[in-house]
C-alpha cells in the first residue's frame, strides 16, 4: 500500500488535506484523494507560494491550495481548494510536468504543448496581460516541442527538444536574458521570447525567485538573473544581477558533469555523476546546510566576508549527508533529500526554513543541518512548494 503524506503551510489548503490551518508541522497522510486518483500513480508533486499539483502516471493533473487568480485550474476563483481536484480543460490530453509560480501555473503534455493558467499581472502567462488578466482554466500557448517547464516567482522559462530557451514574465532582475535594441534589460516581456547568446543545447530550465538556470547536454550550468545572494555563483559585492547566461565554472563542481539541478527562491542544489551534491545561494535560514571548512578569503574586510558568508555562499559546496542522495526537492527556503543506495530502504531528510513547519519535524524552527524525517514506509517521490512539503511512501 501506498500512502501520501504532506506538511509545512497550510493557509490555503495547498496540503489537500480537507481543511485550511496557518501550519501543519508533523507529517500527516492525505486520506481524502479524488476518486480517479490513486496513491500508487502519483508520479510528481509540486508546488508554488500556496497552490500544489499532483501528476499521475496516467498524465492526468490535480490541484489544491490558493485559487484567488485560478491559479488551481478548477474553473473558478474559490480562494482556498482545500481538496485535490482534476485540473479542467485538458482532458485528452497526457501531461508529463508541470510548475508553479507565485501565482501562476504552467503544464507541459507529452505532445511538448504548453498550457499556462492563474495571474497574469506580470505577463507571467505569456499573454498580453490587458487581454488577459487571469484566467482560471488552462489556455495552450503557441509554442511547440517542448521539453522542460519552469515558473519562477513571476516569470517563466520553458527548454525545447532543439535545445533552445524561451522565456517571459517579470524581468527587473535580468532573469528573463532579453535585452533590448538599446542594450537595456527587458523588464516585462508579454509573450514568449528566444535567450540569446546561451552557449551549448539546453536539456532542462529551473527557475528561482528571480533567477533562472539552465542545464545543458555537456553537463553544464547556465544562469542569469538576480545574484543578491550570490545564486549566480558570482560574488554578489561584485555582481547584483546579470542579463546575459554565464557558465557556472566546472571546477566548481569539482570537474565533474551536472545531472541534474533544483533551485528555490534564493538557492541551488544540482547533482553530478558520481552522486555528488553541491548547494550555493541563500544561507542564513540554514538551506545550505553546515559549510566546509573556509576556504582563504582574500579580502583585507574579514569582518564583511564573514557577515557575508552567514548571508550566503556564492561557491558551491558539497553537501555532506553520509548518505547517497537520491533525489532533492527544494521549496522557496527549504529542501527535502531522499537518501539509501541502490537496495537500500531510502529515508527522507530535511533543512532550511522552517518557519510553517515546512521540514516536519514537529517545530518551526529552522533547521541548520539536514535532519532525518520518520515516516511509516519506504519512501518514492518527494516535493515541496514555498512553504510546504510532500511525500509518498510505499508502507512496510
Amino acid at each position: 500500500m501506498t500512502a501520501l503524506y504532506a506538511w509545512g503551510a497550510n493557509s490555503h489548503g495547498q496540503l489537500g488535506l480537507g481543511f485550511v490551518s496557518e501550519q501543519v508541522t508533523m507529517p500527516t497522510r492525505v486520506e481524502d484523494l479524488p476518486d480517479n486518483i490513486s496513491e500508487p500513480c502519483i508520479r510528481t508533486a509540486v508546488g508554488g507560494g500556496g497552490h500544489t499539483f499532483l501528476l499521475t502516471a496516467q498524465g492526468r493533473l490535480f490541484g489544491a491550495g490558493w485559487n484567488t487568480s485560478g491559479q488551481v485550474g478548477d474553473g473558478t476563483q474559490v480562494r482556498a481548494v482545500s481538496g485535490f481536484q482534476l485540473i479542467r480543460g485538458l482532458e485528452g490530453h497526457h501531461m508529463i510536468g508541470a510548475a508553479c509560480g507565485w501565482a501562476h501555473s504552467i503544464a507541459l503534455s507529452q505532445s511538448g504543448q504548453v498550457w499556462v493558467w492563474g495571474s497574469n499581472s506580470h505577463g507571467q502567462l505569456g499573454l498580453p496581460k490587458d487581454e488577459v488578466p487571469f484566467t482560471s482554466l488552462p489556455i495552450c500557448l503557441d509554442l511547440t516541442n517542448v521539453v522542460s517547464v519552469s515558473a519562477g516567482l513571476r516569470h517563466t522559462a520553458v527548454a525545447t527538444r532543439d535545445g533552445r530557451v524561451y522565456t517571459w514574465g517579470h524581468g527587473h532582475r535580468g532573469q528573463l536574458g532579453h535585452i533590448d535594441s538599446e542594450g537595456q534589460l527587458v523588464k516585462l516581456q508579454p509573450t514568449p521570447r528566444i535567450v540569446d547568446h546561451i552557449e551549448g543545447k539546453v536539456l532542462s530550465v529551473v527557475c528561482g525567485q528571480s533567477t533562472t538556470y539552465a542545464l545543458t547536454v555537456e553537463g553544464h550550468v547556465l544562469a542569469w538573473g538576480d545574484n543578491k545572494w550570490g545564486q549566480l555563483a558570482h560574488d554578489p559585492r561584485n555582481v547584483a544581477y546579470f542579463t546575459c547566461p554565464l557558465t557556472i565554472p566546472h571546477n566548481y563542481f569539482g570537474g565533474e558533469r551536472v545531472t541534474w539541478l533544483r533551485a528555490g527562491w534564493t538557492h541551488c542544489v544540482v547533482g553530478v555523476t558520481s552522486g555528488a551534491v553541491y548547494v550555493w545561494g541563500r544561507a542564513d535560514y540554514g538551506q545550505l546546510g553546515p559549510s566546509e571548512d573556509e576556504k582563504d578569503d582574500s579580502s583585507s574586510d574579514t569582518a564583511a566576508s564573514e557577515v557575508l558568508r552567514k548571508r550566503c555562499r556564492y561557491i558551491p559546496n558539497c553537501l555532506n549527508l553520509n548518505h547517497s542522495i537520491r533525489g532533492v526537492a527544494c521549496g522557496s527556503e527549504h529542501n527535502l533529500a531522499i537518501t539509501g543506495s541502490a537496495g537500500e530502504s531510502t529515508s527522507l531528510y530535511t533543512w532550511g526554513w522552517n518557519e510553517h513547519g515546512n521540514c516536519g519535524d514537529g517545530t518551526t524552527t529552522n533547521v541548520h543541518r539536514p535532519s532525518r524525517v520518520s515516516l511509516p514506509g519506504n519512501l518514492q517521490i518527494i516535493g515541496a512548494g514555498s512553504g510546504h512539503s510532500f511525500a509518498l511512501v510505499k508502507l512496510f
